[in-house]
């Protein structure tokens, strides 16, 4: 095995490793945590030494996705201090010699067989070449004759008999070597084709033996109260190549509780195996960018023009409301679920740790552990919004009181054990006021009727128009007992002092106005096979120039 290392120094204070002739005494054969971003990881590997003078602890075999550069240390011994890491890239191109040995004979054997077919094939060319001229001599001798017969009077009767002959002995050299022909070109074929197949092989294993591996030593120096002593050395560095992606599951109780698990899939193809290892998730994005944005001056210009024409349009917005946790009226507890779940709080970020240790392959296979469980109770609503889809949906208002925030990914909601919907989660922050939908309710009928819409009202005099718009829904509830539906939907909300818009007194009472969004809401009561139905009416008044008029 060929060996060929790069070695890359870096000191506390300035010494001559070479000089130093220390034995290695470590025993770091073993990752004991990982704290995994969702771009990369930060592996921790443990090593155990004597505590001298100076010691050399040697961590082999790191991955080469390590960054050298991020390579760090700490002793655990009370006044010892590290004095200098040293780390050292190794290109292994000795471990499939064998393979390729083997390869190699494979393909000398092949091509002294093809170079024993070409041989053959020669030969025949050869002896076809005599044949074809043989047979250009007999077609010459064979014309003379037939003009210039023999004096003899015993050859002509000789004569048919050798003219056959010496065609018939050309022919069949030629037929023999057509019959030869094509079994070794499908030979030469099947050779041609083992031969490709066995080069490009022999090509990965070559370039797979050109394996690198990161081998890093740490200088340590112990006080002499501590000669008896072991130090155990944690040995730090970041790896590319490595992340997570979090699913969440929500479980909706009978009683209204809401129990939200979170789970996050590990991948790493770092090549290094992560065995029995600690697993701690972070939240928090290493590739962000840490330096503050810099203002930059605002300058304000104006150009003279004619003002243009205003008219009155619309314009449709997708509005989503989130209110701060504050505001909220909803009694809502959460809990870490389980004693082994921890979480550790860092300010901007949250890391997870997992209760248990695991196992990581190195090679890219994925691994699913629970990292947090909290159990969130809250307020359960049965929705319905006519107006983009005529069903009823049963949605939990919750405030996420677990202490950490939600990341964003898939979400898996059951019902009473039951899998009702899978949709994504958006961030929510530890605190944030968010809701979860937990599906359909089929036993509630919705329907939405169009009354008037952009009806004018005629007859009116002056520079103002108004537009009128109504609507009807109707709702039925086959419920086993009496539920509350709240039935939203939308108005049109001015930005402009010369618009108007406004509820008309034929609207059904009852209702809820957020002026703010001008979204209205109706809270219906209803029994078991009750239906009721609401008018919603509101108009627009706007002058008459901004409509084209």
């Amino acid at each position: 095995m060929t060996t060929t290392r790069t070695k890359t120094w870096t000191f506390a204070t300035t010494l001559v490793w070479a000089a130093l002739g220390l034995p290695d005494s470590a025993r770091a054969d073993r990752v004991s945590s990982v704290v995994v971003y969702p771009d990369r990881a930060q592996v921790t590997r443990l090593g155990q030494a004597s505590c001298g003078d100076r010691v050399l602890v040697r961590f082999a075999g790191l991955p080469p996705s390590a960054d050298a550069q991020s390579v760090r240390a700490l002793v655990d011994v009370p006044g010892a201090m590290i004095v200098g890491v040293r780390t050292e890239t190794e290109i292994l191109s000795g471990p499939y010699t064998k393979q390729v040995e083997v390869l190699d004979d494979e393909l000398q054997r092949i091509d002294d067989e093809l170079n024993q077919i070409g041989d053959q094939r020669s030969r025949e060319h050869a002896v076809e070449a005599v044949a074809t001229r043989y047979e250009d001599v007999a077609v010459t001798l064979l014309g003379r004759e037939l003009t210039e017969p023999p004096g003899s009077p015993s050859t002509p009767a000789q004569l048919p008999k050798a003219w056959t002959l010496a065609l018939e002995a050309p022919l069949k050299v030629r037929l023999e070597h057509a019959a030869q022909k094509g079994p070794q070109e499908k030979r030469v074929r099947a050779l041609r084709l083992k031969q490709e197949e066995l080069t490009i092989k022999r090509q990965r294993l070559i370039s797979a033996s050109q394996r690198r591996q990161l081998n890093a030593e740490v200088l340590l120096t112990c006080p002499s109260s501590a000669t008896d002593r072991k130090a155990q050395v944690e040995l730090t560095y970041l790896v590319g190549g490595a992340g997570f992606s979090m699913e969440h599951e929500a479980r909706l109780s009978a009683q209204g509780a809401v129990e939200l698990s979170s789970y996050a899939t590990l991948t790493q193809r770092t090549g290094e195996d992560w065995k029995d290892a600690q697993v701690i998730v972070s939240t928090a994005v290493p590739r962000q960018n840490a330096t503050p944005p810099e203002l930059i001056p605002l300058r304000v210009t104006a150009t003279e023009r004619t003002p243009p024409k205003r008219l009155l349009v619309s314009r449709t917005e997708e509005q989503v409301h989130r209110e701060a946790s504050g505001s909220s009226s909803v009694p809502t507890t959460g809990t870490m679920g389980g004693k082994n779940l921890q979480l550790v709080d860092q300010g901007l970020s949250v890391q997870f740790v997992a209760p248990q240790t695991a196992d990581v392959a190195g090679d890219g296979t994925p691994v699913r552990i629970r990292v947090a469980r909290a159990e969130l109770r809250g307020r359960i609503v049965y929705r319905t919004i006519p107006k983009l889809q005529p069903f009823v949906f049963r949605v939990a208002d919750l405030v996420n009181t677990a202490g950490y925030p939600l990341l964003s990914g898939p979400i898996d909601v059951y019902r009473q054990g039951q899998f009702s919907a899978r949709y994504p989660l958006p961030r929510v922050a530890a605190g944030e006021r968010f809701e979860l939908s937990f599906g359909l309710l089929d036993r509630v009928k919705v329907k939405r009727t169009i009354l008037e819409e952009i009806a004018r009202d005629k007859g009116i005099l002056g520079t103002t128009r108004r537009h009128r718009y109504g609507y009807r829904f109707e709702v039925e509830s086959y419920l086993p007992g009496g539920e509350d539906i709240e039935l939203l939907e939308h108005i049109p909300v001015s930005e402009l002092d010369d618009v108007k818009v406004a509820l008309d007194a034929k609207a059904t009472p009852g209702y809820e106005l957020r002026a703010s969004d001008g979204i209205v809401s109706y809270k219906l009561r209803l029994s078991p096979g009750e239906k009721r139905a609401v008018e919603l009416h509101y108009y627009v008044d706007a002058p008459a120039s901004m409509l084209g008029e």
